[in-house]
């Protein structure tokens, strides 16, 4: 395990010094931040994450771009608790039987900050979304041209990226909270990901 000093991490952006130094900042914000800063952080990640799940849906027209980024935004907060709780829960037993020594209220506050990645991409989602909505969205009625494709392509590739630096950072701060090696948080977490694929297909199929 690293031990490395919390000093190396700059307090003004914890938001940023997550994408070079994710464990050092996991241990940074978890010492010196309190619960509000952590829903903050996690339910602005849940409204770009959100948000993200709009692109390549069908817009009618019967909602203005204003109405489902406000819908969106609200929702976010319900979302947030919900998920992050049940994910805190599961991963914390998941990680127990790897050995994990973590607590309920120290994955709560590390599962909020996984949502880091999404927060950088936050304002490209909403000027993509805004400025090229035939892009962002299935608009039936409009043919989208090769500066939309090429668009999707970019913006499309910016959301990759964020998902696995947010699946890193999972990794990575179950190995922190629990103080095991980061290839048994990856089994940890690869175990409760089989285990949803599995719930799912029972429920969907």
């Amino acid at each position: 395990m690293s031990n490395l000093p919390n000093t190396l991490v700059d307090d003004r952006h914890a938001i940023l010094n997550i994408a070079i130094k994710p464990r050092d900042t996991i241990r940074y914000v978890l010492t010196t931040k309190n619960l509000p800063y952590f829903i903050f952080v996690g339910v602005v990640g849940m409204f770009a994450s959100n948000l993200i799940s709009f692109v390549g849906s069908e817009f009618t027209g019967k909602f203005t771009l204003g109405d489902i980024v406000y819908s969106t935004f609200m929702s976010s907060f319900l979302l947030y608790f919900l998920s992050t709780l049940l994910s805190a829960g599961v991963l914390m037993l998941s990680a127990k039987v790897f050995g994990g020594v973590g607590k309920f209220k120290e994955m709560f506050r590390m599962i909020s900050m996984t949502m880091v990645p999404y927060i950088w991409i936050l304002p490209i989602v909403l000027f993509w979304m805004q400025f090229a909505p035939q892009s962002f969205f299935n608009i039936p009625y409009i043919l989208p041209g090769m500066g939309d494709y090429i668009l999707q392509f970019i913006c499309g590739t910016l959301i990759i990226i964020a998902s696995i630096w947010t699946y890193v950072i999972t990794i990575i701060g179950i190995s922190e909270v629990h103080k095991i090696s980061k290839w048994k948080a990856f089994f940890a977490s690869l175990f409760v990901l089989i285990l949803l694929v599995i719930l799912a297909q029972a429920v969907l199929f």
